[in-house]
Formats: structure tokens, C-alpha cells, sequence
């Protein structure tokens, strides 16, 4: 007996359906995040520009815009940075959680007895002293070249954070923490046009 030819239409069926799946996918996913404050940017493909996706609790107008004015500060950041073409000897990601874990302990408790380990920390911005801290705290894990400094309007960071940043070879890896929230993130990337990894 022959090959049993597929029938009409059966070929292509596979495409409208995967399609569906792909919208419900999509669908699902920002149901989810609508609740939940999830903050995101994505660039635009090939291009230079970008665009910032914020998915936040109805009625937080405030947060919604923290949220886009740290996309702004990160990408118009991110746009400066000169591509990396001499890694350093230390994994950028290993690094990044090495340094994020150190100033991140450092800010809970920045000396013993400090009566701001037992108060209200929400919305509390970061000071010389917690700077200090981070500092001391990432000398001690072998990472005595950052810099930490409490954020500046041309950080890629939110006002009132702490950041941090070490140079590895001509790459960055540059990082906030949020102390009052204990929020942060990071980035991976080149040298701005000073040469260094945060702006003077």
C-alpha cells in the first residue's frame, strides 16, 4: 500500500493554532503580572530607541512613575555604555550577587545597637552611613575597588538607593539596592564616555 497522502487543510492547521496558544500565552501572563507591580523595559529591536513596559496595581500613580523614571535613568544609561571587549578575570553575574548579598547585609544593621535595624525601614533613602557600611562590607568579600555612593539623578538607579560599582577589565557591573525597600537590580555593561563605570 502507498503513502497515505495528509488530508486538505492538515498541513497548515498547526499554524493558527500555535498562534492561539501564543495570544493566550501572552494574555495570561500580563493578567498575572497586573497585580503583582512588575516593572520592565524592552528595546526597541535594532533600533536605538526603547520603549518602558510598566504593569502596576490600579490607583498607584506614584509608583507607576518611580517605575518609569528608573526605566528612563537605566536605558538613557545603558545607551552611553561602550562595548566590553576585555572581560575581567571574575564572572560579571557572580559578582553582581556577591556584591548585591554584601551591601544588602551591610544596610539591615550598618553597626551593632543601631536603633534603625528595629524601625520602620519603608521609604527610608540611604545615607553616608550606610555607605560606609557597603563599602567595609565589600572590601571584606574581596572587593575593595567599588565604588559606593548614594544614587544621583545620572545613576541608573532610583533616587535615595545605594549604588555600587566595580570596573572588571573595560566592563561594569553596576547594581542599587533600594535599602528602604530592599529592591534592586543590576546591570552588565561597558565604560560611559569618562572612562569609569559611574559618572563622576
Amino acid at each position: 500500500m502507498g503513502p497515505v497522502a495528509p488530508a486538505a487543510g492538515a498541513a497548515g492547521s498547526d499554524g493558527p493554532r500555535r498562534r492561539r496558544w501564543g495570544l493566550w500565552l501572552a494574555a495570561l501572563l500580563v493578567v498575572s503580572a497586573a497585580g503583582a507591580g512588575l516593572y520592565g523595559y524592552a528595546r526597541g529591536g535594532g533600533t536605538a530607541g526603547y520603549s518602558c513596559v510598566v504593569v502596576h496595581s490600579s490607583g498607584d500613580d506614584a509608583g507607576r512613575q518611580r517605575a518609569l523614571e528608573l526605566c528612563h535613568r537605566q536605558q538613557r544609561d545603558r545607551a552611553r555604555r561602550a562595548p566590553i571587549s576585555s572581560p575581567g578575570p571574575i564572572g560579571y553575574e557572580g559578582t553582581a550577587e556577591i556584591m548585591h548579598g554584601a551591601v544588602s547585609r551591610s544596610s539591615w544593621c550598618p553597626a551593632p545597637g543601631d536603633p534603625r535595624c528595629y524601625e520602620d525601614r519603608s521609604g527610608r533613602a540611604a545615607t553616608a552611613v550606610d555607605v560606609a557600611a557597603a563599602e567595609r562590607a565589600l572590601s571584606e568579600a574581596g572587593l575593595a575597588g567599588s565604588v559606593v555612593r548614594v544614587a544621583r539623578p545620572d545613576d541608573p538607579a532610583p533616587d535615595g538607593a545605594l549604588v555600587f560599582a566595580l570596573q572588571m577589565g573595560d566592563g561594569c557591573v553596576v547594581g542599587y539596592l533600594d535599602v528602604g525597600s530592599g529592591d534592586g537590580d543590576h546591570l552588565v555593561g561597558g565604560l560611559l564616555p569618562n572612562g569609569e563605570c559611574l559618572e563622576s
